[in-house]
């Protein structure tokens, strides 16, 4: 396990170096916008499937994904209605993870099995780069054991999880520190499943603008 204390001059040495062991099934620990996360290939079913192993989660619970752009999105989905344009041009990149129905590409290890999918586009410099220049999205789950409290910073990681990944990444305290706000939008509905800094009034108030 490689373990790096993130320096801005450092950046895009570091993005190829974490690249290179996600594309070889590794597993990362890198931080986002909202807290810190267990990475990997999302279209990696083997590399998915440690993700759950070290988190000890239950495979009847789903992961969310990491895009870089909208075309990439695209590109996992079977549509982007009007509305979730309007909702992903506002809040996008940022806190706010959207339920999508999912295409093939995307296994269904990654989403237990169901039909859809949750997407965000992390407000992180070093990340966006790393998905970008991947070319392909990741993984992202929240960076503990399953029930335990999601993390914000390194401090007092489980052994148990260091002792299971591959490269980490430490650039200190995350800039927001809640986990993202997840929601479905169907038309001008919104239904919230996890509420973050993004609220569902928010939301609603970007859906009812007029254009």
């Amino acid at each position: 396990m490689k373990y790096i204390k993130l320096n801005e001059d450092e950046i895009e040495r570091r993005v190829k170096e974490a690249i290179e062991v996600i594309k070889m099934g590794g597993i990362i620990i890198a931080p986002t916008d909202t807290v810190y996360g267990l990475i990997s290939d999302a279209l990696n079913e083997k590399a998915v499937e440690k993700i759950y192993e070290i988190k000890k989660r239950k495979k009847s619970n789903p992961c969310s994904i990491l895009v870089s752009n909208k075309d990439m999105l695209k590109k996992v989905v079977k549509k982007v209605s009007f509305e979730e344009e309007k909702i992903i041009d506002k809040f996008f990149p940022g806190a706010i993870t959207l339920i999508f129905e999912k295409n093939e590409q995307i296994p269904d290890i990654v989403t237990s099995g169901l039909n859809t999918v949750g997407i965000r586009m992390p407000n992180d410099k070093f990340l966006l780069k790393v998905i970008e220049l991947l070319g392909s999205p990741i993984v992202a789950t929240s960076l503990n054991l399953a029930g335990e409290e999601t993390k914000t910073n390194l401090d007092n990681i489980s052994k148990e999880i260091l002792n299971n990944v591959d490269y980490v990444i430490d650039n200190g305290n995350t800039k927001i520190g809640v986990a993202s706000t997840v929601a479905k939008i169907d038309g001008k509905k919104v239904e919230i499943l996890r509420e973050g800094t993004i609220t569902k009034n928010m939301i609603q108030e970007v859906l009812e603008e007029e254009i």
